[in-house]
């Protein structure tokens, strides 16, 4: 994968794990709040990860 395509898809995957997350109904059983807390941390840390990835493209290693 290009460096160039990797951040966009590292914060759709991030959304999209966000997004799956808060569609479990985690009220319903502990197995699944751990699962929606677990997807919800994921989403997050690679929100995280894709930010400090595009801070440290700007700098520019020449």
């Amino acid at each position: 994968m290009k460096k160039s395509r990797g951040i966009p898809v590292l914060v759709a995957v991030s959304i999209l794990l966000i997004i799956i997350s808060s569609l479990i109904p985690a009220d319903r059983s502990t197995w699944l709040g751990a699962l929606q807390t677990l997807l919800l941390g994921l989403g997050l840390l690679g929100c995280c990860m894709a930010f400090m990835r595009f801070v440290k493209g700007g700098k520019g290693k020449r």
